[in-house]
């Protein structure tokens, strides 16, 4: 039953998920080829384990009912990804998601069920430190993500696996980020981003708080990958220009 809802989720996710759009990278100001570029419509994420932070909210002595929930950790990007094949990272820089979110968890005897809010401090950075550390120091912010509603995560606490589906605005630093049309994404009010992640274990969460009240602390590994939905200004001029039609039938018809 577990496997078969699992799998539900997975398929729900995967149908809800944004139409991925083509975009490019503009690396030369990372010690990359001056005047370099890298085309992707999808970041791969390597494995990592989050930092999670449950609290008793509504004093019941146990993680049953809405808890308060965060969760925080780096991920270093391991691939972009153009048309399923990989396209290589410059060695001179490492790719970062650095991610705060928080929200209401819910656990029913089975799995771990989270509903994510507003808040965040969630970004895409650069780090020129190549160490496999997230160092903010020597990292440069590229995108900055605030949370869109929708997005939940469920994790089989026995299985210690499970999905999540996090819904992003996406606000990208000028002069990095192009379309196909080649339009800097930074001018693009209504850009978002979809990231999906796939739990591979959890570890240390307790079904039962010492005391009511209490907060408990535990880790969860994973992977995931983020596609981006960016418009076409291509687009806006189509429908301009079926607008205009419509106008001219009106007049003619008057």
């Amino acid at each position: 039953m577990k496997k078969l809802l699992l799998a539900s989720l997975i398929t729900a996710t995967s149908f809800g998920a944004s139409a991925s759009s083509v975009i490019t990278f503009d690396d030369s100001s990372f010690n990359g080829i001056a005047g370099s570029s890298i085309s992707f419509d999808k970041i791969q994420f390597n494995n990592d384990m989050a930092n999670v932070t449950q609290t008793d909210t509504d004093l019941s002595g146990d993680a049953s009912g809405e808890e308060a929930f965060s969760e925080f950790g780096q991920t270093v990007a391991l691939t972009l990804t153009l048309g399923g094949t990989n396209t290589s990272i410059d060695p001179a820089y490492e790719i970062f998601l650095n991610y705060s979110f928080s929200g209401l968890a819910e656990f029913n005897g089975t799995f771990i069920d989270v509903q994510f809010d507003a808040s965040h401090m969630t970004g895409l950075y650069i780090d020129t430190d190549v160490n496999s550390t997230f160092d903010i120091a020597s990292s440069t912010q590229i995108v900055d993500f605030s949370i869109l509603p929708g997005g939940f995560c469920a994790v089989f606490v026995s299985a210690g696996s499970g999905v999540c589906d996090i819904q992003l605005g996406a606000n990208f630093t000028p002069s990095y980020f192009t379309n196909t049309s080649g339009e800097d994404l930074s001018t693009v009010s209504s850009a978002s981003a979809e990231l999906v992640v796939t739990v591979e274990d959890i570890i240390g969460f307790q079904e039962d708080y010492a005391n009511v009240g209490d907060t408990q602390n535990f880790t969860i590994t994973h992977d995931g990958n983020m596609t981006f939905d960016v418009p076409e200004p291509a687009s806006v001029a189509i429908l301009g220009l079926g607008l205009l039609g419509f106008a001219g039938a009106r007049r003619r018809k008057a």
